[in-house]
């Protein structure tokens, strides 16, 4: 700000006054002209440093909220992703040692093994020297075997190990304190997943590691011929394998790490931090020298790679605030209260500052955690403080960023809020919005032709999505078939947001048609069927598998004067099998698709697909076109996901009467689990359809009459392709 003397002239060199006293007005009214100028500026300039530090503090304070929830979510989404892979493999487990456990012969040898360890004064030799157990060990030996197991057990239903293949422990009872609770849901009729305990806790006398390492039981209950139970058969898998492996993929970051612990703290599983634990003494500094079932999860009070050293002894330590809760929330009967996460750091067992999500497993009577440091969760906020400090230092240039910033606000506001205009095309009115983008009513400045503008949500704009639209673009625009949606253009905004122009629908999309008005008859639902097929016929022949066939993508319409005309929408999750765009963007393992339409090959690998995995996609729409039910009514994604892979799918025959045998056989054929068992490709399946057509024929006069009848409810859906 200028600063001018009032009262007196200012003096001049010589000490007198250097401006003459009719002079002094013009001064004056300059000076005040100036200072009321820069009141102003530094006014606004006050205003604006005041609305950027209330502005700073808000945007820190709430960039610091968001992150914590974005690591709060993928915390929990890592967490039940490993949940879900530790269910899928318990149940494959379970099933196996069901199967064998079911077995005639094995139940005749169980049976004659604990019936001989009732037996008064019967010794745990005699039961070694059994022909029964020697049998068993017998069959069983490469059983176990082949599955990667290193042990098979006998247990009757007081506890006693009446068949192995270790003569320590013919005889002995599992410990009724720990182990022996762990199978009254198997003497109960179920089988069960058993964590890992160490040989001392679960067997009465056993010496510490006579499997040589810790192991996971899978129990299943052995039945007489009356249908009793009479004991438990049992294999033992080594607790490092499988069941370690599956926690071990779960590591974010450098630093994140995942692990099991029961109700005591003890570590289940391995750490991915062995070495430090080597070198701060919390196992013992050997090789081979291991976490599970020796470290507690317990906080030490500070870093211990840093030298701190615990107060106490280590018995004697708390549990880590993580660890705590879960511990508390065993036995409760509220889902709800058995899982949580924890944004803000504690301490976990090496006394570092992390950041985790947990969840109490009571089937397994186990608690499960992924953890992060929180130096490297919450890295960004270093960051974050640097740029707010550079900001309060470059005030001035942040005002003008801040003023220029908001021209350019208003102008993209102009452009996309107010004028409306994209391109060439003028903006109407929106019509859908899904997760990634908003679809809107379009018309072309010059032809008038009304248009469905996609256009991708600004804050979503990342490499892989924008990557996903353009592929989606590229690969729809090489389909010219009439039952598939037409891309017209697509191009970016002058601020670069992505759009794609396509052909405006109005019809019902499937799944809202049959909520609405019920399931289809047989000939409306051949004559749908057949024009997917069609269409994916085509894009089959160009190597592109569509990978989401499912009924909110399959939209009836009428077009060119024909009613119930299917188009196939959304070609996001296409796969170009003869190009060389085979992998997934994301380039993660990760099932991209709807999983109640997905093939079980694209469950267990969702990379893997082929134009088979459509096929069984069209059956399951076929299944739910006639009977208005989807193929499996579960409520879980672990039930469904089960149920996909293992459940062999309901005939519509068997819900719906009327059902023709030869459309009945082909959607039963097009959900087969093994895809080999499916037609081989799509033509086999319009054969079918045509030939199905003409016995089963839906008339334009019947599609014109189901549409006049149904137009007076409610008007057509907007197509959101």
């Amino acid at each position: 700000m200028t600063k001018i003397t009032q009262g007196k002239p200012a003096p001049g060199p010589g000490g007198d006054a250097s401006v003459p006293a009719g002079g002094m007005d013009r001064v004056e009214q300059l000076a005040r002209r100036i200072i009321a100028a820069n009141t102003r500026l530094n006014t606004i300039a006050l205003a604006a440093a005041a609305s950027l530090i209330v502005l700073g503090a808000w945007a820190y304070t709430g960039v610091a909220g968001s992150l914590r929830e974005i690591r709060a979510a993928g915390l929990q989404t890592v967490l039940d992703a490993e949940i879900n892979a530790l269910h899928l493999w318990v149940e494959n487990r379970k099933a196996h040692v069901e199967h064998w456990a079911g077995d005639a012969r094995v139940r005749r040898l169980a049976g004659e093994l604990a019936a001989l360890g009732r037996r008064e004064g019967v010794s745990g030799e005699a039961l070694w020297m059994s022909p029964a157990r020697a049998a068993l060990a017998e069959m069983l030996g490469p059983v176990q075997q082949g599955a990667g197991a290193v042990a098979f057990n006998v247990v009757d239903t007081g506890g006693r190990i009446v068949g192995t293949q270790f003569r320590e422990y013919s005889g002995r009872r599992v410990n009724p304190g720990n182990f022996l609770a762990q199978l009254y849901e198997v003497f109960a009729g179920r089988p069960q997943f058993v964590r890992p305990f160490r040989e001392q806790d679960r067997v009465e006398g056993a010496r510490a590691g006579a499997f040589g390492r810790p192991v996971v039981w899978f129990k299943a209950p052995v039945a007489n011929e009356r249908g009793e139970i009479v004991a438990a058969l049992g294999f033992a898998y080594p607790a490092e394998g499988e069941f370690a492996n599956i926690l071990n993929v779960a590591r974010p970051g450098k630093t994140g790490e995942a692990y099991a612990f029961d109700e005591n703290g003890l570590m289940l599983s391995e750490s991915r931090f062995v070495q430090d634990l080597r070198k701060i003494g919390l196992i013992p500094d050997a090789s081979g020298a291991s976490a599970m079932l020796r470290v507690h999860v317990r906080d030490p009070g500070g870093d211990l790679a840093a030298g701190h050293k615990p107060a106490m002894e280590w018995a004697a330590l708390p549990l880590t605030r993580l660890a705590a809760l879960a511990v508390a929330s065993r036995g409760k009967a509220n889902a709800e209260e058995r899982h949580g996460v924890l944004v803000e750091p504690y301490r976990n067992y090496r006394g570092v500052e992390v950041v985790g999500a947990w969840r109490w497993l009571p089937d397994y009577d186990m608690g499960l955690t992924i953890e992060l440091t929180a130096k490297e969760a919450y890295a960004p906020l270093v960051y974050l403080n640097l740029a707010f400090a550079i900001i309060l230092s470059l005030l001035l240039a942040a005002v003008g960023a801040v003023l220029w910033s908001a021209w350019n606000v208003r102008r993209l506001k102009r452009e996309v809020g107010e004028e409306r205009v994209i391109g060439q095309y003028r903006i109407e009115r929106q019509i859908g919005e899904g997760g990634m983008s908003k679809v809107f009513l379009a018309r072309h400045e010059l032809l008038k032709r009304p248009t469905a503008l996609k256009m991708l949500k600004p804050h979503l704009a990342s490499d892989e999505i924008v990557a996903r639209f353009e592929r989606e673009v590229q690969l729809a625009s090489q389909l010219v078939h009439p039952n598939t949606i037409e891309i017209y253009d697509y191009g970016r905004t002058r601020e670069g947001v992505f759009y794609y122009v396509m052909e405006y629908l109005e019809g019902e999309t499937l799944d809202r048609l049959v909520d609405v008005h019920g399931p289809m008859p047989v000939e409306r639902t051949v004559h749908v069927l057949r024009q997917v097929c069609a269409a994916l016929r085509e894009a089959h022949g160009r190597g592109l598998i569509h990978r989401d066939i499912k009924p909110h993508n399959i939209m009836l319409c009428q077009r060119g004067g024909e009613y119930d005309v299917a188009k196939i929408l959304d070609f996001g999750l296409v796969k170009d099998v003869a190009g060389g765009q085979s992998r997934d963007i994301t380039q993660f393992q990760r099932v991209v698709g709807t999983p109640l339409y997905m093939s079980p090959e694209r469950v267990r690998n969702p990379g893997d697909a082929d134009a088979r995995a459509d096929i069984y996609s069209v059956g399951a729409v076929g299944f739910f076109l006639l009977t208005g039910q989807s193929l499996f009514d579960t409520t879980t994604e672990h039930d469904l996901t089960y149920r996909i892979l293992h459940t062999p799918a309901r005939r519509a025959s068997e819900l719906v009467p009327g059902v023709p045998r030869r459309l009945d056989d082909l959607i039963a054929r097009c959900l087969a689990k093994e895809r080999t068992e499916r037609p081989h490709d799509v033509l086999v399946a319009l054969a079918l359809l045509e030939a199905l057509s003409v016995e089963h024929t839906w008339t334009q006069r019947a599609a014109a009459a189901w549409w006049k009848a149904h137009r007076a409810e409610g008007q057509p859906a907007d197509a959101t392709a």
